[in-house]
């Protein structure tokens, strides 16, 4: 899915150039014939046994020259001295992205032809270009080859390695080195830009940038009302104190801040054949959805619920982002058996009043049966669906089509579930933006503002 506008900070964090991680060896060389070593040695072979077999010696004279040319070749041949070294332009980048590895061919003495071969880890790839082509290398004038590269999905990712495919000056014999590692890098989920968040019901005591309904210090003005006893004097409101006859204080709304927690269903997924899943969209969305939220001052927190659990205690500012994307970077799905509920979650994972937004395909019941829970203890909870239903194949008989229609049924009922219980379930397809299902989360959390016991 491609991104929708990364923030300045965040793309400024990753432009960043950092020091390069080199890696440089002296390889070891493995000697093999050439072709055209092959070529000689066949041809002064035939040329004398036949020779020696007819009685010609105009043969074995023929066959002299091309036995004397392999001979002296392999007693001067001698393998170069190549040394291969690999830098990276940054480690960080974003999925999709091209960065550049930079490598560094020097050698002692001239090298006729150098081949280098490319041997990428899965999930790295050339971006637009294509392998470096054969080259010479002068002695003690190093080569530079510059390679671009791209991560098409987020993850820690090791780029593979380089060897290297060297001929003497006469061709004969062929020196292969060992490979030289290209390092390793992190592809960062892409996020977008979000407008419209959802708002919590409930705001913390510490400050930020939301607008409470309390009454208390702060600069939003909310009424005023007749002085009483014990009012400090700087709040009164001269203005209507003139105009009233009678002092009158300005009450204010405190600005205050909320606990989100991004509550990510790691207990099964949906996967296509082009590697697309919902875990992939899961991690997308929690980068996003935090990014956004950190950036309005509220405290961001993640839970990965599923065979193994992860989480993060909910932090200001922008090093939490960078937290919470190293968190997300090793999320997977761990099969597992094992019943789990909220209790396993830590308390501290969970703060009160906080709002907690479900991303979850809504396949495994343990995951829905902690959803039943969570809202069952009074929090303010949303769902945002990422749609299992465009990665599943459709049938091709009728059964199979049948079996795929009472499926999508019986999750509409499962929806239909939760928003009668009042929490907000929003659907999201791959084809769309994330805000789409926040738009429609919001609205439907306006429609179930009620009391549980409702």
């Amino acid at each position: 899915m491609p991104a929708h506008g990364a923030d300045a900070a965040h793309r400024a964090a990753l432009v960043t150039p950092t020091e390069p991680h080199v890696s440089q060896t002296l390889p070891a060389r493995i000697r093999s014939p050439t072709p055209k070593l092959r070529a000689y040695v066949a041809l002064a072979a035939v040329g004398a046994v036949a020779g020696l077999a007819l009685g010609v010696p105009q043969l074995v004279a023929l066959a002299v020259p091309f036995a004397a040319y392999a001979a002296i070749g392999l007693m001067l041949a001698r393998p170069p001295e190549l040394n291969i070294s690999a830098s990276i332009e940054r480690h960080t980048v974003l999925e999709g992205e091209p960065f550049e590895v930079a490598l560094e061919l020097r050698a002692a003495g001239a090298i006729e032809v150098v081949e280098l071969a490319l041997a990428f880890d899965p999930g790295v790839g050339l971006f637009e270009s294509e392998p470096p082509a054969p080259m010479r290398i002068p002695a003690e004038q190093p080569r530079r080859v510059a390679l671009d590269l791209y991560a098409p999905r987020w993850g820690a990712r090791r780029l593979g390695a380089v060897t290297a495919r060297t001929r003497d000056r006469f061709g004969l014999v062929e020196y292969k080195t060992g490979a030289v590692p290209l390092g390793a890098i992190r592809a960062l989920p892409t996020r977008e830009s979000l407008r419209v968040l959802l708002d919590p019901l409930e705001l913390q005591a510490t400050t930020g940038s939301r607008t409470a309904r309390d009454r208390a210090e702060g600069l939003e003005f909310a009424e005023n009302r007749p002085f009483l006893p014990g009012d400090r004097l700087r709040r009164i409101n001269w203005r209507a104190t003139a105009r009233r006859g009678t002092p009158f204080v300005a009450e204010r709304h405190p600005e205050r801040n909320a606990d989100v927690i991004l509550f990510m269903d790691t207990f099964a997924e949906a996967r296509d054949s082009h590697g697309g899943s919902t875990l992939a969209l899961a991690v997308r969305a929690s980068t996003s959805l935090a990014a956004a939220y950190l950036t309005r001052r509220d405290r961001v927190g993640v839970v990965g619920f599923g065979g193994t659990l992860m989480g993060l205690r909910p932090r200001l500012g922008l090093a939490q982002v960078y937290r919470i994307i190293d968190a997300l970077l090793g999320s997977e799905v761990v099969f597992s058996y094992a019943h789990k509920d909220v209790t396993f979650v830590p308390r501290g994972l969970l703060p009160p009043k906080a709002l907690i937004i479900g991303i979850t395909p809504l396949i495994d019941e343990r995951y829905i049966g902690a959803l039943l829970d969570l809202r069952a203890r009074g929090f303010d909870l949303t769902v945002v669906e990422i749609s299992p239903v465009p990665f599943t194949a459709s049938g091709k008989d009728a059964e199979a089509a049948l079996a795929r229609r009472l499926w999508q049924l019986q999750r509409e009922a499962l929806r239909a579930r939760l928003n009668e219980l009042g929490v907000p379930v929003a659907q999201w397809a791959v084809d769309e933006p994330l805000q789409a299902p926040l738009v429609t989360a919001a609205e439907l959390k306006r429609r179930a503002r009620r009391p549980l016991a409702a």
